[in-house]
């Protein structure tokens, strides 16, 4: 097998001669690093053919100091993962396309490159993501949990993953319970899952934690009440799960204005009072300070006392109520998800991406068949 320029990369010559080998670069003529440097400015999306190239290639992206040096070229990019229904007026606009809107998902995982703008459905997938799923990276490596069986809209216990930098899915060690509308979020390097409720429609209060790297669940202490349709982010040092509001069984839709973080060392949940915004809102963690996307702002969270405090104007044009949000690029850029006001019928969704440091936002309309309601979103630099 042949590197572009003609040379034999190293593991197929070790392979092929058996024994001890020459030493063969990456890219002949070009010292290993310098090679690895050119390596690491190939795009993501290309990251799967450059790794069939040859065994050299494929060894030297999965060696953790490839990502180093990414950043070290300034060449990371920032992908938004999104739980996605298909957009009922993606029919009209692809009417003339024989195998749409057929072939599209009615609920799969899109991802939206922040860096380049680029959209695409991610290869390989599950065939059937379950609805209502939610998902959470560590790393680059990007869980989707739970939610309802498609076929008898009860809560599932499964969980898939993919490692966002080889393109590779594997089915994870389920959740103890099958549970859906609940807390979701990375803490610590663990994904945390918290309330929601079960199939009988009880709201829940019990909690558990995935470690990706042990494929394994961590039965929590119960919160100090159950919350269904609860938000969760990770807040303080980045190593703390907070769980906000939610309702009771005996109170559909009555969402309580409080919140519950769990502290790992104590291995105990901690009230807080007053942290809700209004019903509704999109909550984002970004640089350790919780913020909230609703009503005419953005606000964040500075404490019991004090409460909340505008730090940026509201998206332009995003219908309130429909908002996701997630954090890209250690606290840069904040990339909202939602519905554009105006339109009818739920219309088409659109991206807002906010410069956290200029405080101003820029709207993104995506391509027809990216432009459904999103549920869930996870972000990962690569």
């Amino acid at each position: 097998m042949r590197s572009p320029r003609g040379g034999i990369c190293r593991a197929t010559a070790a392979a092929a001669g058996g024994g001890a080998q020459e030493h063969v670069d990456l890219i002949p003529g070009i010292p290993d690093d310098v090679a690895v440097d050119c390596l690491a400015r190939v795009p993501h999306a290309s990251h799967r053919a450059l790794r069939r190239v040859c065994r050299g290639w494929r060894s030297a992206a999965a060696a953790p100091s490839f990502a180093s040096a990414r950043a070290a070229a300034g060449a990371n990019e920032d992908l938004v993962y999104m739980l996605q229904f298909g957009n009922p007026s993606a029919a009209s606009d692809d009417a003339d396309k024989e195998d749409a809107p057929a072939n599209a998902p009615a609920y799969g995982v899109a991802v939206y490159n922040v860096t380049t703008g680029e959209w695409r459905r991610e290869p390989g997938a599950p065939p059937v993501v379950p609805v209502f799923a939610q998902c959470a990276a560590v790393g680059t490596s990007v869980a989707i949990i739970g939610g309802w069986d498609p076929r008898s809209f009860e809560p599932v216990a499964d969980v898939h993953v993919l490692d966002a930098s080889t393109g590779t899915w594997r089915r994870a060690s389920p959740m103890a319970s099958p549970r859906s509308f609940f807390a979701c979020a990375e803490a610590g390097g663990k994904i945390y899952v918290a309330g929601g409720h079960d199939k009988h429609k009880n709201a829940l209060k019990t909690a558990e934690a995935y470690d990706p790297a042990a494929d394994a669940w961590d039965p929590l202490p119960d919160m100090s009440e159950e919350r269904d349709e609860c938000d969760g982010m990770a807040t303080v040092a980045g190593d703390r799960f907070l769980a906000v509001s939610g309702y009771r069984t005996a109170r559909q839709g009555g969402f309580e204005r409080d919140a519950e973080w769990f502290d790992p060392a104590a291995r105990a949940w901690r009230r807080l009072e007053r942290v809700r915004a209004p019903p509704s809102a999109a909550h984002v963690v970004v640089k350790g300070k919780v913020w909230c996307i609703e009503g005419t702002a953005v606000m964040e969270w500075i404490g019991m006392r004090r409460g909340w405090r505008e730090v940026g104007p509201y998206p332009p044009g995003l219908k309130a109520g429909t908002a996701r949000a997630v954090c890209v690029g250690g606290g840069e850029k904040v990339v909202v998800t939602g519905a554009v006001d105006g339109e009818e019928g739920g219309g088409r969704h659109a991206i807002w991406v906010f410069d956290v440091k200029g405080k101003s936002w820029t709207v993104v309309r995506p391509p027809p068949e990216f432009a459904g309601f999103v549920f869930s979103v996870a972000s990962v630099r690569i």
